[in-house]
């Protein structure tokens, strides 16, 4: 699957109900049992197929909402007026020593939620090739040239 921006969130990127370079922002890996839809709107919606329920489960990694497994985000952003667009910028994340036992299909960047994932927004889907957990670190390089999300004006 294609990386992608859910809905809801680029309506409330649109109307600032999400800040990307304020609001405190995290990423959460996924494995490829996640099936991931456009149309979702937060992590836990009760389902079978929320996010939640696909987040890794090995040694080094904490899931779920306020778990240490999710990595807090440093966003900025910026304007590529030659590419006719603004681009989201996400700094490295390490994860490190993570247990052996999970694949990583994909990272998610959410605005968890106050009191629970019932209420954290799904913001983007990152697809990753396939990378299993070994007991080592895990590095996700975002695209730093041209942004980890780009918002067309075309």
């Amino acid at each position: 699957m294609a990386s992608f921006v859910y809905n809801t969130a680029a309506k409330e990127i649109a109307d600032a109900t999400i800040d990307l370079d304020t609001n405190t922002l995290k990423v959460m890996l996924v494995t490829a049992s996640y099936v991931a839809d456009r149309d979702n709107d937060v992590v836990d919606a009760g389902g079978a197929n929320d996010a939640v329920d696909h987040e890794i489960n090995v040694t080094g990694y904490t899931r779920g909402w306020g778990g240490s497994g999710r990595k807090t985000a440093v966003v900025t952003v910026g304007v590529d007026k030659t590419n006719d667009r603004g681009e989201v910028f996400i700094a490295d994340l390490t994860w490190t020593a993570l247990g052996a036992g999970a694949t990583i299909a994909a990272a998610i960047l959410i605005k968890e939620g106050v009191a629970n994932d019932t209420t954290s927004r799904l913001i983007a889907y990152f697809d990753l090739a396939d990378t299993a957990t070994n007991g080592g670190d895990i590095t996700l390089d975002f695209d730093a040239a041209e942004g980890a999300i780009r918002l067309s004006t075309v």
